[in-house]
């Protein structure tokens, strides 16, 4: 029961499709650390026994927060003690260090370093197929409680990656479309446009 070699956690993601999602499309597998989306799932503002397009927006916006904190070594059980995370972390960071920080640089950190890791799994081979969850969870249902005879069901989670791609601003195919390099500034460390990759060939200078 895994994600790219990476053990699922110890929730169910048949009963949290937003969690399903994260690990399916985990950069380093099953993580409910880098994409905690079980916080969407038990937030009540979704059916988390329903897995939806949308849920690729809030999928990419829990794995660009994760990536923020990660750099700023904020660790993730005081997540919720800010009022406004960005705006207040951009001002310890620029405290800290003497540079200025804004919220919406803060914010685009993470979108930046979660494209870089994207690029690093591709260089090393990454393929669609491998954004997926165990048969297991296709196929036996919740056998009792609330969540009885529920599963994933694979067109469900086709849709909700197409949703995170393009969230992402991805192509279909999960690669970095260069117009979005371009947008955060990468286009400089690629040697290639990643659209018409051909897996094991592209190089990088990360």
């Amino acid at each position: 029961m895994h994600s790219k070699g990476l053990e699922l956690p110890g929730y169910d993601p048949r009963t949290m499709k937003t969690l399903a999602l994260g690990l399916a499309v985990g950069l380093r597998g099953a993580c409910h650390n880098r994409a905690p989306g079980y916080e969407t799932d038990m937030s009540g503002q979704v059916n988390r026994f329903k897995g939806e397009p949308e849920r690729g927006a809030r999928v990419k916006e829990h794995e660009d927060f994760a990536a923020v904190l990660d750099s700023l070594l904020i660790c993730k059980f005081l997540r919720r003690c800010f009022g406004d995370f960005y705006t207040e972390a951009a001002h310890l960071y620029s405290r800290a260090t003497g540079l200025e920080m804004g919220a919406a640089e803060l914010k685009l950190a993470g979108e930046r370093i979660n494209n870089i890791k994207k690029a690093f799994n591709i260089r090393e081979g990454w393929k669609r197929s491998e954004d997926w969850l165990p048969p297991r969870l296709f196929k036996d249902p919740v056998p009792e409680g609330e969540a009885k005879g529920t599963v994933v069901t694979e067109e469900e989670l086709r849709q909700m990656i197409d949703g995170y791609y393009q969230a992402r601003g991805w192509t279909s195919k999960g690669l970095i479309a260069s117009r979005k390099l371009k947008e955060l500034e990468l286009d400089g460390s690629a040697t290639l446009s990643l659209e018409g990759l051909r897996y094991g060939t592209q190089v990088y200078r990360l």
